[in-house]
């Protein structure tokens, strides 16, 4: 009984520190918290130049928006990059997952939805993700 009331508080505790990741207090979507790895900083340079600082933050394009299924991500792909930058991959580069994609093509729509409803989402006849154009926004290549 004891093993399981462990086993159980571990998950509990798991589950709360992921879903820690999203409260927004901890700032953990800010560019001054993604930018703390120096991998990040190209990135990070090229978002604070852009249109979208005043209105968007790491998060809001590059993590789903549902609690539990933005803190898994989160959460993943944090410990991914962290691994990533541990190991020193030679040379350790930070791209989107085809997950990762389709989560920013979404996030686009959530924000841009109304006007690209007039042009319509173009994956949706297989075609390109926004960011195959609009690359440079916010990030520059």
């Amino acid at each position: 009984m004891k093993k399981i009331i462990m086993i159980m508080g571990i998950i509990i505790l798991s589950f709360c520190l992921i879903l820690l990741t999203k409260l927004p207090i901890l700032g953990l979507d800010k560019p001054e918290f993604c930018g703390g790895c120096h991998v990040m900083e190209g990135q990070v340079e090229t978002y604070l130049h852009s249109v979208h600082r005043l209105g968007a933050n790491c998060g809001d394009c590059h993590i789903p928006h549902s609690l539990v299924p933005g803190a898994m991500y989160k959460a993943y792909t944090g410990t991914k990059d962290v691994i990533g930058v541990i190991l020193d991959q030679d040379p350790y580069r930070i791209r989107a997952s085809e997950t990762g994609k389709e989560i920013i093509q979404e996030n686009c729509l959530r924000c841009h939805g109304k006007f690209l409803g007039e042009i319509g989402d173009t994956r949706k006849d297989g075609g390109k993700y926004c960011f195959d154009c609009h690359r440079s926004t916010p990030h520059l290549k």
